[in-house]
């Protein structure tokens, strides 16, 4: 035990080791669950999210996200605030991706950028998943019996 002058004594504590949440177990906030079939949609979309995230190199990653949504949103009614959604969480990730790519050519990326851009990927994540509680089958789906 240490003596501060005019303090008094301070009691040091061990310090414990700060648990590092890895980019695959970051989630949002929790939301209000989807009908299965939709969970099922996002989840084709999440889990290369989460990779992306996860995995330094993304390129394969990076084209998954973007077909996987093209797919995803073919069996949807078309409306505007799911697309946007799907754009940002798109321009999201290739953000991320571009980064983590010029990282070593372009001095303007720092640690302090790619934080900031990996920490934008779940928000996007999160926010399609919530435009997706609008979400109605179309056509498309509704023959091959998809609904909710």
């Amino acid at each position: 035990m240490r003596v501060q002058p005019s303090v008094g004594p301070v009691v040091e504590r061990p310090q414990r080791p700060r648990k590092r949440t890895e980019p695959s177990k970051r989630r949002a906030p929790s939301q209000p669950p989807l009908p299965p079939a939709l969970e099922s949609l996002f989840g084709l979309i999440a889990e290369p999210v989460w990779k992306l995230e996860a995995a330094p190199e993304g390129d394969l990653t990076l084209r998954e996200i973007g077909l996987l949504l093209g797919d995803v949103l073919d069996w949807l009614e078309e409306d505007q605030s799911i697309t946007r959604a799907a754009d940002r969480l798109y321009d999201a990730a290739f953000a991320l991706h571009d980064a983590r790519q010029r990282r070593s050519t372009c001095a303007s990326i720092t640690d302090r950028t790619l934080k900031a851009r990996a920490d934008a990927v779940p928000v996007a994540l999160a926010a399609f998943r919530a435009s997706l509680s609008t979400a109605k089958p179309n056509a498309r789906a509704r023959a091959r019996c998809v609904t909710w």
